[in-house]
């Protein structure tokens, strides 16, 4: 009985060992992961204010375009800062189109890690703000059948735009312009408004066909089929 119980206190013993151990190790793995977090946090806002600042040069200037996606992208645990500043819904917006435009190029499969919605979201909001700085980025639409570099992101994000770009389908503003010598005497012609990029991005996304007028009346006509057509769509 004595021996019993001598074995019994001993397996108690050791049990509780066990469990303190345990305890203390979940206790330490709870604490790395919510440094590891507070860190991520901390370069997140840190690249979010190089971005909104210019730190790294000019996104849209193509010459140098790509050794600056070069330089972010080989920083330190990138892609992780890069989502985690996509995600901040209290980050600059302006910071987070920046991170998306890095990933698409170099990791174009990050859309449905962090939201096809919520990338959606960030380029409409780009696009309203005139965050690129020139329409160009957007491109000439209709007659040259050209998204743009950037505005192609939303034919890539697919069905999941369409919704974000409906509600732009009412919006009026025209005040992007396009750059350049010809390409600004050409795009400018046009004078689009943002309802006239979000109809033609939604018509490659849905390939329902929007024919381009000149008058700005009638294109507001094809805008109202487009709603129709989108309202009653299987």
């Amino acid at each position: 009985m004595m021996i019993f119980s001598l074995l019994l206190a001993s397996t108690l013993l050791i049990s509780g060992s066990s469990y303190r151990t345990s305890t203390i190790h979940l206790a330490k793995t709870k604490l790395q992961i919510s440094s590891t977090d507070h860190m991520t946090t901390l370069d997140s806002n840190d690249l979010a204010e190089k971005l909104v600042n210019g730190f790294y040069g000019d996104f849209f200037n193509y010459l140098v375009r790509d050794d600056i996606i070069e330089s972010i992208w080989n920083a330190p645990n990138s892609l992780q800062k890069l989502e985690h500043l996509i995600k901040d819904v209290n980050a600059p917006m302006k910071a987070r189109f920046l991170a998306c435009e890095v990933l698409f190029e170099k990791h174009f499969i990050f859309v449905p890690d962090v939201g096809s919605e919520t990338v959606a979201e960030i380029y409409a909001q780009a696009l309203l703000n005139n965050y690129t700085e020139m329409a160009n980025s957007w491109g000439f639409l209709y007659e040259h059948n050209d998204e743009g570099p950037v505005g192609i992101r939303f034919v890539m994000i697919g069905i999941e735009a369409v919704p974000v770009l409906v509600k732009l389908l009412d919006n009026n503003d025209q005040s992007m312009l396009y750059n350049g010598s010809q390409e600004a005497m050409l795009g400018n012609s046009y004078q689009f408004r943002i309802k006239d990029y979000a109809a033609f991005y939604i018509s490659k996304i849905k390939r329902i066909p929007v024919q381009y007028h000149q008058d700005p009346q009638e294109r507001d006509a094809e805008i109202e089929k487009l709603k129709f057509a989108l309202a009653h769509d299987q």
